[in-house]
């Protein structure tokens, strides 16, 4: 299949719109956080409970990622974009109605959005910018850090100044309306589809399945700690305003390695230093919380710092892996369907832990399972033994 060839400017109009989709794709995740504690009082929920405002998008993100390559062979993924983004807005708009069935709902119909939006972009990535797909992945991952940073870091605010948190949680809609607008002339202008192969060969590929196991256990712990990190440190003694500004700053940390980590990655063969460097400051992280709290500050930077870093390498290893943008999108596909699958069992799990034990040590403990356990999942699809690239066939 030929493409057709792009004017120049659109090189600057394609980053510029890539980034903004990536700044939409989190704000779902990140504005619940730290209002969580007020939403279970109001709604009269648990902690298993809230954990599924979490889990339920996460299992669309997993049960549709599937049916992204499969669109992007019939139709131009900038048109499904523009799609996808006015949906996530009406789901998002969706969540300020109040009430429990337009919070899970509206979450829902986000989620499913957001699942189409983010299994496509690696793929268009490798199709129209071959040439610049380390740095635009990484830009798309730090976009993905930045919109949930904001959305975190405003919740409190927000929810102060519009005297609740419905508005705050539908107030993203906003943002996502302006990605629409911004994908509509590339959508307009384009004409090919992304050729992406689907079905058996990537599900017989080890390469593929470290990559998207490992892509599973990083979401895992991300949205775990994000949907229980204010309150884990609520529990410490810290008020619900520096929770969440605490959260958002291990968010805010998060931008740096997000960027850095594809663009680093992109330019090894191997990727098993930045892999131990990685989790090693996530493990670092989470048992600073558990042994001293006090020092929450400095955990939350290397927080930021590991679970930063695991996204960006998740989102690089197929776009490394893949010897074409099809199998990319095929890879890509199975990691976020793989992937998103075991990070719905995440926070749900969490909030149950917590339920069953009374405190946080046990949550935390498992958390720390979580993150070591990347090591083994990533080994081999970041040439750990001597594999290498062309493994992933």
């Amino acid at each position: 299949m030929t493409f057709t060839r792009r004017p120049k400017s659109s090189s600057a109009e394609l980053a510029f719109a890539v980034v903004l989709t990536g700044l939409n794709l989190r704000p779902l995740f990140g504005s619940l956080p730290p209002l969580l504690s007020d939403i279970r009082a109001d709604l009269g929920l648990s902690a298993a409970a809230a954990g599924l405002l979490t889990t339920g998008p996460l299992l669309c993100l997993g049960a549709l990622a599937q049916l992204g390559p499969r669109i992007a062979r019939r139709y131009p993924v900038e048109r499904l974009l523009v799609v996808a983004a006015l949906v996530t807005a009406f789901g998002t708009a969706l969540r300020g109605l109040g009430g429990i069935a337009p919070l899970y709902l509206g979450t829902l119909i986000a989620g499913a959005a957001i699942a189409l939006s983010q299994v496509v972009v690696p793929a268009l990535v490798r199709a129209r910018a071959p040439s610049r797909a380390g740095v635009l992945t990484g830009a798309y991952s730090m976009s993905l850090v930045a919109g949930a940073t904001v959305a975190t870091f405003t919740a409190i605010p927000l929810s102060n100044w519009f005297g609740g948190w419905e508005p705050v949680l539908a107030i993203w809609a906003v943002p996502a309306l302006a990605a629409a607008v911004v994908w509509l002339p590339l959508a307009v202008r384009a004409h090919d589809p992304v050729p992406a192969p689907v079905g058996a060969p990537l599900w017989r590929s080890p390469m593929a399945w470290s990559i998207a196991v490992f892509m599973g256990l990083q979401s895992m712990a991300f949205f775990s700690i994000i949907t229980w990190l204010p309150e884990i440190l609520e529990s410490h003694g810290f008020s619900e305003g520096s929770a969440g500004f605490l959260t958002g700053l291990t968010q805010l940390v998060q931008i740096a390695p997000a960027f850095a980590i594809p663009v680093l990655a992109a330019r090894r063969p191997t990727q098993t230093h930045l892999l131990a460097v990685i989790v090693g400051t996530s493990l670092a992280g989470l048992l600073g919380v558990l042994l001293a709290p006090d020092a929450a500050l400095l955990w939350m930077v290397f927080l930021g710092i590991g679970q930063g870093g695991a996204l960006g390498l998740g989102l690089i290893l197929p776009v490394l892996r893949g010897r074409d943008a099809g199998q990319v999108a095929g890879m890509t596909a199975m990691a976020m369907g793989v992937g998103y699958l075991i990070a719905s069992t995440g926070p749900a799990l969490v909030g149950a832990v917590r339920d069953a034990s009374g405190g946080w040590t046990w949550p935390i403990i498992v958390l720390l399972v979580m993150t070591a356990l990347q090591v083994p999942a990533a080994w081999r699809a970041v040439g750990g033994w001597g594999w290498g690239q062309k493994a992933s066939a």
